[in-house]
């Protein structure tokens, strides 16, 4: 067997092995932490987006805005919103509810069992349906919308 073509399967996987470990952004798993980070903080904005919708529903069956048991007992949440502050997919969830309004967040939080890749901080209310985004700390309905 000629040497030459003997060394072409060692010299492609060397090629194969060097490009995936690179760390940089345009290719090979150094783009895996960003594209988790993405993923994480399009499911905080779809939950707040979510979680809207059942305080709607809430409000038109109850007559008044809840908190995350209330939501999840009248079974427009599922479990995995039930608690004081749940956390989902490296972000804590909170809501201020009264019988006239509501405020949602979902800021980045570091667990041991579930630490974040997002780095932006979500808000939306009863006002409107717009979710606000901060990259300084807790989004508010004065930051920008996305």
């Amino acid at each position: 067997m000629n040497r030459t073509l003997a060394l072409v399967p060692v010299f492609l996987l060397t090629i194969v092995l060097s490009s995936c470990s690179s760390g940089n952004s345009s290719g090979g798993l150094g783009v895996y932490p960003k594209a988790v980070g993405a993923a994480d903080e399009a499911f905080a904005i779809q939950a707040l987006r979510t979680i809207a919708t059942a305080e709607a529903q809430l409000k038109a069956t109850r007559g008044a805005y809840g908190d995350f048991d209330a939501l999840t007992q009248a079974g427009v949440l599922d479990q995995r919103f039930a608690g004081n502050a749940p956390n989902l997919k490296g972000y804590r969830f909170t809501i201020i509810a009264s019988e006239s309004d509501f405020a949602a967040n979902a800021d980045p939080s570091i667990t041991q069992t579930q630490p974040t890749t997002g780095s932006r901080h979500f808000y939306i209310d009863s006002s409107e349906n717009n979710v606000h985004v901060s990259t300084k700390g807790p989004a508010a309905r004065v930051d920008p919308t996305l």
